[in-house]
């Protein structure tokens, strides 16, 4: 979508706000291509033991020695390539000696040998967008603004939960006409409809050249 508004708004540079559930790594690559900035939250992977102080970004990652240094202060070391498909999907970090002397281990991990830490294989890029998106982060909370908004009141105002037709055409119809009527009362409430009314007089009496 948001390489199909860069083309309609011929493939201006602008900046597209969206919540974790789009953060996937092959999509936010596809739009920093393509000259789009973004402001995405990242998901949260919690660990086996649910302690927030043992999460994996608690985990801070060393990029000269290429390590993992945990919260308890150990090292994890590059241990080896993840795969799947027979692509690389990323590294595996772990320090399993250091894991059975470390007294914090029942709270970081239920595995028996120790805690291992996954690094996407583009995890620079993912860390480059995290970083932006903290330092515009009050732009980012304007997409709670923009997006919740019309849904919140189309679902709950309105009481539209579900579809009354089927079909992706009929849907279409349906859920076009619950924005338009979206749009036009906001219109109403922003402008006023004397303003409005006003407006539609002027550009109806614009001559095309």
């Amino acid at each position: 979508m948001a390489l199909r508004a860069k083309r309609l708004f011929g493939n201006k540079t602008f900046e597209v706000l969206a919540d974790k559930g789009y953060y996937q790594a092959k999509d936010l690559e596809k739009c920093t291509e393509k000259g789009i900035t973004l402001y995405v939250t990242k998901q949260t992977h919690a660990n086996t033991t649910k302690d927030q102080a043992f999460y994996s970004d608690q985990f801070k990652y060393n990029k000269t020695k290429n390590t993992y240094l945990c919260p308890a202060g150990k090292e994890l070391h590059y241990h080896r390539i993840r795969k799947k498909d027979r692509k690389i999907i990323g590294y595996e970090y772990r320090n399993f000696d250091a894991c059975q002397d470390c007294k914090f281990k029942a709270r970081c991990t239920r595995a028996q040998k120790g805690r291992s830490i996954f690094r996407h294989v583009k995890q620079d890029l993912l860390d480059r967008i995290d970083t932006q998106t903290k330092e515009n982060f009050k732009k980012y909370k304007l997409r709670q603004m923009i997006v919740e908004h019309p849904f919140g009141t189309i679902k709950r105002g309105w009481g539209a939960y579900y579809f009354l037709t089927r079909r992706k055409v009929s849907v279409s119809a349906e859920i076009s006409l619950s924005f338009l009527a979206y749009n036009l009362k906001r219109v109403i409430n922003i402008l006023g409809t004397e303003e409005i009314l006003k407006r539609l007089r002027q550009r109806g009496n614009v001559v095309p050249v």
